[in-house]
């Protein structure tokens, strides 16, 4: 993806990866829709980055304001060539705490972080095939998913964090390829180490400083996810190095069978199957 024409969407691109690679994409030549609840921060981001810079003002949970975001992208722009689906919130852990009300009544845990890191990535996978296909673009969708090195490893202050980001890294794993084959889309996901943003400040502070991963390889992985036919493929950023992280091995052949055979065979590739 080279040419000015192409157009990135970035969910919560307001501040910290999101604004980062939304600055990126633009000196690569792309047109730019960002989304983010910030209102004000994205006013001030439509003055500053200029004509080829869309903010939207978009809830990504909601299916109906995930939908409308699309609609006003590919109505300003034409096209979506290429999704980051980068919202996510890492504040909310309902696993450790329990929400009793005053009359003694357990409350709902609040799933935020699962509708934000989890849900919403496939309200973004699922729109943007639709418009990949109402665009006509077969071979030139790209989509990445801004995951975890959390989604490969426990984390046990954050396990609902944890288990969003082991669910995008499956979705990743299960679809990427099958989506490259039959609708031309590239599926990816990048697993970030501890990076300086807001969206953890509290964290941060106990991660000391060589451990922390430099934006500007999140770029590099971005653009290896955006510029080379790979599909499928999880990339951890840890510190100075780029990984391409292959799944744990199968246990045994059974296990293979149903992940491998299975799936060679198309046996469940028909609708209705």
């Amino acid at each position: 993806m080279t040419a000015s024409s192409n157009v990135g969407l970035v969910t919560g691109g307001a501040s910290g990866i999101g604004l980062a690679l939304a600055r990126h994409l633009l000196q690569r030549g792309f047109k730019v829709v960002v989304a983010d609840l910030n209102a004000e921060r994205g006013a001030e981001l439509q003055t500053e980055l200029g004509s080829n810079f869309l903010f939207v003002k978009a809830d990504v949970t909601d299916w109906d304001a995930h939908a409308e975001l699309f609609k006003k992208a590919y109505e300003w722009a034409g096209r979506i060539d290429f999704l980051a689906a980068n919202a996510g919130i890492a504040s909310i852990e309902p696993v450790y705490e329990l929400s009793i009300d005053k009359s003694d009544v357990l409350k709902k845990p609040n799933l935020a972080t699962l509708e934000v890191d989890l849900l919403a990535v496939f309200y973004g996978l699922t729109l943007f095939r639709y418009y990949h296909q109402k665009t006509g673009s077969k071979g030139k969708g790209k989509m990445v998913v801004t995951a975890s090195q959390s989604g490969l490893y426990p984390l046990h202050f954050r396990p609902t964090y944890s288990a969003a980001k082991h669910g995008v890294i499956g979705l990743v794993r299960s679809a990427g390829q099958r989506l490259l084959k039959s609708e031309g889309i590239t599926l990816n996901a990048i697993c970030p180490g501890p990076v300086l943003t807001g969206i953890d400040a509290d964290m941060l502070k106990h991660i000391p400083k060589d451990c922390l991963t430099p934006i500007q390889l999140l770029m590099d992985a971005f653009d290896m996810s955006i510029d080379e036919g790979i599909s499928g493929a999880v990339i951890e950023c840890s510190n100075k190095k780029m990984y391409l992280r292959e799944p744990v091995d199968y246990c045994d052949e059974c296990a293979r069978f149903l992940s491998v055979d299975l799936t060679k065979a198309e046996v469940f590739h028909q609708p209705g199957a």
